[in-house]
C-alpha cells in the first residue's frame, strides 16, 4: 500500500497483489498421507521413514500445517 504520491499508481498495486490462493481438499490430502508408502515418500523427496510417520501422526492428530517442507513437497508434486 502506498502513502502519498505513489497511491494514484493502480497499475503498481495490481502487479503486488497478483498472488493466486490455492484451496486443497483437505480430506483427500489427509487419505493421500496417510495411505503414502515409503517408496513413494521417497519418490516425492521425503527421504527418512520416520519422517513419514511424523508426518502421518501429525495428520492423524488433526495437525495439518501446509507450511511445512514436507507438505510443500507433497503439494508441489501431486496435482490436486
Amino acid at each position: 500500500m502506498y502513502i502519498g504520491k505513489e497511491a494514484n499508481k493502480v497499475e503498481m498495486q495490481e502487479l503486488e497483489n497478483n498472488r493466486v490462493e490455492t484451496y486443497y481438499d483437505i480430506a483427500k490430502l489427509r487419505e493421500y498421507i496417510l495411505n503414502l508408502t515409503p517408496a513413494e515418500a521417497r519418490e516425492i523427496g521425503i527421504k527418512y521413514r520416520s519422517t513419514l510417520n511424523k508426518l502421518k501422526d501429525r495428520v492423524r492428530e488433526g495437525e495439518l500445517n501446509m507450511n511445512t517442507k514436507e507438505m510443500r513437497k507433497i503439494l508441489n508434486k501431486v496435482i490436486w
